[in-house]
């Protein structure tokens, strides 16, 4: 079935992508709130960003096992309507003048904790909404949403941290959530009850087995390997390059708005072409490249910036937006399609703590290294370890995978049933 035609997906993709507006706004907010409202610096951005993905390392494998055994829907209902909650918290309570740093994390935290269970929960659950032979199309329509949403909130966020204060602009993610929310509720699809239902093993059973899958497949091994170290890498990077903006270059909110606006769309068209280029160059090919090109970005950020100021940012910030995108659709997609349904949670949820683990670490070291030794010694070694994260799959059996398993090209003049012990032995 064609996706434009998929009334639940359509559903699901409008709720996420007014979900996605409204988070751009508060990454850019609270990460204001905390450098010109209550005069942080880079190790409190660190720490920002680590809250917001310490719970996937914490919880993220606990998730997994409770999205095989729930309603995948529910959870995501549930972790809207606490994120929404916890955001809100933070204009009331500027509103009355009380607002600190510690607010400021314990909301990002539980933000974090929210969203671990709605993207364990969500990556799980995609693959039997729409059926593998669709996963690329709908990962890559997300993707494309998701930067839209984000160039334009981006752009919002800054001229709203300028017209109403950062506090008051994290509002309207909060209100985005309730989108998201009723978008969810009014989806058709329910899930096979004999999943929900028929579960014999115990869930230490069922965490054994999900960690077999992981790191018994080669392709997802070797997966799990490199978006670790790219993840950690690229979470030192942000955690930098947006308090170089502030501290160096001397950009205003809505300068700094303007330049990840213009990152998020190039996000879209590496999103768009991400499909294209996998054809033309491979499909392990075309990862290898992304994060090689990924953390030369950075290591790009002082010579352009320095050199050119804003427009010098604006361009890595393009590069890094360009190929972003290209690595992480077919990176999912690849994980998704090469996992079986019943075990999705549990690979996905351990996956992502390790993942999602390395960002947390990553926001957490980098902010460190830019106080300790300078915004370019660490804006180095983060371009560094992402370059080291993608060359490594050059030595696993993902640099010889030409394309997805399971696409419509496979389907059509191959046999699918062949494609995944391929991959596991390529």
């Amino acid at each position: 079935m064609a996706l434009g035609r998929h009334a639940d997906f359509n559903r699901l993709w409008f709720g996420q992508t007014i979900s996605n507006f409204g988070d751009k706004i508060s990454v850019l907010a609270l990460s204001t709130l905390a450098i010109v409202v209550l005069d942080g610096g880079a190790l409190e951005v660190g720490v920002l960003g680590a809250l917001r993905f310490l719970p996937f390392l914490l919880l993220a494998p606990v998730a997994g096992l409770v999205a095989d055994r729930m309603s995948r829907r529910h959870i995501m209902i549930v972790a809207d309507v606490g994120r929404c909650l916890a955001l809100a918290s933070i204009p009331l309570v500027f509103a009355f003048g009380t607002l600190t740093m510690t607010q400021v994390y314990v909301v990002a935290g539980v933000v974090g904790l929210f969203t671990t269970f709605f993207e364990v929960a969500y990556q799980s659950w995609l693959p039997q909404l729409i059926g593998t032979e669709n996963l690329v199309e709908g990962n890559t329509k997300l993707q494309i949403s998701r930067s839209l949403a984000e160039a334009v909130g981006a752009g919002a966020g800054g001229a709203l941290m300028q017209l109403l204060g950062a506090a008051r602009a994290i509002t309207v993610d909060a209100a985005t959530f309730l989108v998201s929310l009723v978008a969810l509720l009014l989806i058709r699809h329910r899930e096979d009850r004999e999943r929900l239902q028929e579960r014999k093993a115990s869930a230490k059973q069922e965490m054994k087995e999900g960690l077999r899958t992981l790191f018994g497949t080669p392709v997802l091994r070797s997966l799990f390997t490199a978006n670790v170290v790219v993840n950690m890498g690229a979470a030192m990077g942000d955690a930098l390059l947006i308090v170089y903006a502030y501290k160096v270059l001397e950009l205003s909110p809505g300068q700094v708005g303007a330049a990840f606006a213009v990152m998020s769309v190039f996000v879209i068209v590496g999103a768009v072409l991400s499909e294209q280029v996998a054809k033309f160059l491979t499909l392990g090919r075309t990862m290898i490249l992304t994060a090689v090109v990924l953390g030369a970005g950075y290591l790009l950020v002082p010579t352009a910036g320095g050199l050119a100021g804003f427009i010098g940012l604006v361009v890595v910030q393009a590069v890094i937006g360009f190929v972003s995108p290209m690595f992480d659709i077919h990176v999912l997609s690849l994980v998704q399609g090469v996992t079986p349904n019943e075990q999705m949670g549990r690979v996905s949820g351990t996956a992502l703590s390790a993942v999602y683990g390395a960002l947390a670490l990553g926001y957490a070291v980098g902010g460190s290294l830019g106080d300790l030794f300078g915004l370019t010694a660490g804006l180095a070694v983060a371009g560094g370890l992402t370059v080291i994260g993608g060359l490594s799959l050059l030595t696993g059996p993902v640099r010889s995978i030409k394309e997805q398993p399971g696409s419509r090209d496979e389907a059509e003049g191959k046999d699918a049933a062949d494609a995944e012990p391929s991959l596991a032995k390529a």
